[in-house]
């Protein structure tokens, strides 16, 4: 052991780590005082600190077996023989106290820095530093209209930062909500608890695409990192890639990255998938016009790539969403072929599992389909305006999803969504002025936008305001079609609260007309409208008929429309079509004391 000591001595290894600890300290501080000057991502001097005490053990390997001489370096080896004094005893047992006391210091050091910046943390509602938020990027394209491109960018390096892992991402309702707000990013980070926000820009001409982004810290204001990236628009996915790559690194070092691809997409095919983000573009903005638009973007989608999974999703969604105003029967095979499709290959696709639960034929097997993404953050407002809409308002539970509800209202404040169904929570529990609050804001109450529509008709049916409701019922007809005769049904009702039978007579005669020479339009609608010109046998009969169509209307209208009509829940034929829509009390309390 001596011998080993005083080799070491020889060959002035003690010294070369005195010297190698000193300098290795003196660079540590400059970089914790100056990187900080120059908005320098933290992981720049964890990354150097790291690689001084990585090239520690490789200096004294190095000291031990090379001697610099007059002659130049040799191998020590080659010197054992020469007879060279050993230096002075002292100055080698004070460095290696020294070396002990500033490794000693240096954890102590370390410790207090970890102590001193959990106390800000836990004080803060802003979570970790490697936290953002990604907005939609703002197209600035001639003629504007790449929007669902910049969208869709976002998107997809939103979703590949979140299966990243070790970064805390904000949700994308969150993040896309932000974007119309009037917030600087220093607002919008401090309301999305996130210490960073990704902005960018897209310009798309002709087959070139430019896209550029920014990287800002929350807390300064100041830009982290930006970059642009100018490409031809087959090149999409892999700007998306290198952008993505490149915030990994700007947050986390490159250290975080491995080979393994941070955006995943289930189409190679960059037309197929130009096709999905226009139809995922359309699909965010509720309506019957918009519905259409995004069908039909993704059915062309799928003719270029038939194995587009996501795609398939979408479609399956749109063919039964667009059912429910048209002829749901008849769309009901179609809807579950491609909703079929989406789930063998994808069985985590959320639109295609909520479809599904939407055209199966009892509540019981839809709840079964619903629970499986009820807890899933992806599409969460589609989720629960469906689980809402077409599981709890039929039977008249409509008030337990309320505290969720508004939740995600407050994540996305214009949810049309959201809006809709806490409008109809309000005008169900008779809190008419609520309801019609939700929707009156939203610039849509011109008879455009049929969700909005509904609420208003739901709300003047309820308060017997039949001026209003056969406004409303007029307007939503001439500006969206008749439908399936949803709005027809409601300017009835309007006319008998009016006192004007005769209209309303002439009016059922040509519900029923349009009944028996269309397949498209709903039993339901006139099942009620006879209901409500108290011919209770004939509208018995013609809602059976409804239910043997299952037509969609008939579940979620009929407890409500019972609860204004007891004459038509008293019909012992009408409580042994509830019983086998499983719709009777009794179920209902059954569902709701195991909890489903």
């Amino acid at each position: 052991m001596m011998s080993f000591w005083r080799e070491m001595r020889r060959r002035h290894v003690f010294r070369i780590a005195g010297i190698y600890v000193a300098v290795g300290w003196v660079l540590i501080e400059i970089l914790a005082n100056v990187l900080p000057m120059f908005e320098a991502p933290e992981w720049i001097g964890k990354t150097m600190t790291l690689l001084l005490v990585l090239f520690f053990p490789i200096a004294l390997i190095i000291a031990w077996a090379f001697e610099i001489t007059p002659d130049g370096i040799k191998r020590a080896d080659e010197l054992e023989d020469q007879g060279e004094p050993l230096p002075a005893t002292l100055p080698d047992y004070l460095i290696v106290a020294a070396l002990l006391i500033v490794i000693g210091l240096f954890f102590l050091d370390f410790g207090d820095r970890r102590t001193s910046n959990s106390l800000p943390a836990a004080q803060s509602e802003l979570v970790d530093e490697a936290s953002l938020a990604v907005l939609p990027f703002i197209d600035f394209s001639e003629g504007g209209e790449n929007q669902y491109l910049g969208n869709g960018i976002a998107e997809a390096v939103l979703n590949g930062l979140t299966r990243n892992g070790g970064l805390q991402v904000a949700s994308r309702t969150s993040s896309f909500a932000a974007q119309y707000r009037d917030m600087d990013a220093t607002e919008i980070g401090t309301a999305l608890g996130v210490r960073q926000i990704l902005e960018g820009s897209i310009r798309r001409q002709d087959a070139r695409l430019r896209v550029s982004a920014q990287l800002t810290d929350v807390e300064t204001g100041f830009q982290i990192w930006s970059d642009s990236y100018d490409s031809e628009f087959q090149d999409i996915f892999d700007i998306e890639e290198n952008l993505a790559r490149s915030l990994v690194v700007a947050l986390r070092g490159p250290l975080a990255l491995d080979e393994s691809p941070i955006i995943i997409s289930d189409t190679k095919n960059v037309d197929a998938y130009n096709l999905n983000l226009r139809g995922r573009y359309a699909f965010q903005d509720p309506s019957q016009q918009n519905f259409g638009a995004a069908m039909a973007a993704f059915q062309q989608a799928l003719s270029l790539d038939p194995n587009y999974w996501s795609a398939h999703g979408y479609l399956a969604f749109c063919l039964g969403y667009m059912g429910i105003y048209s002829d749901f029967a008849t769309t009901v095979a179609a809807t579950a072929e491609s909703a079929e499709l989406a789930l063998r290959n994808d069985p985590g696709n959320i639109p295609a599992t909520l479809i599904k639960g939407v055209i199966e034929k009892g509540l019981d097997s839809a709840y079964e389909d619903y629970a499986r993404v009820l807890d899933q953050e992806r599409d969460r407002d589609l989720t629960l305006y469906v689980y809402h809409s077409t599981y709890l308002i039929p039977q008249l539970r409509q008030s337990e999803l309320t505290e969720q509800l508004l939740a995600q209202l407050g994540e996305d404040p214009d949810n049309l969504l959201m809006r809709f169904a806490l409008a109809m929570n309000e005008s169900r529990n008779g809190n008419y002025a609520e309801a019609l609050a939700y929707v009156q804001d939203t610039g849509l109450d011109d008879g455009s936008n049929f969700l909005v529509s509904a609420v208003l008709s739901d709300v003047y049916y309820r308060q017997r305001d039949g001026q209003r409701l056969r406004e409303v019922a007029e307007q939503s007809i001439a500006r969206v079609g008749e439908q399936n005769g949803f709005q027809t049904q409601y300017l009835l009702q309007a006319h008998v609260i009016n006192g004007d039978l005769q209209q309303a007579e002439t009016l059922l005669d040509y519900m029923q007309e349009k009944r028996r020479n269309s397949e498209t339009w709903s039993a339901t609608t006139v099942g009620l409208s006879l209901a409500s010109m108290g011919r209770i046998d004939d509208a018995v009969d013609m809602l059976v008929q409804a239910n043997r169509e299952r037509d969609f209307w008939l579940r979620w209208h009929l407890k409500s429309f019972i609860q204004d009509m007891p004459a038509l829940g008293d019909h012992p034929r009408m409580q042994r079509l509830l019983a086998s829509m499983a719709l009777d009390d009794d179920t209902i309390a059954n569902r709701i004391a195991v909890g489903r």
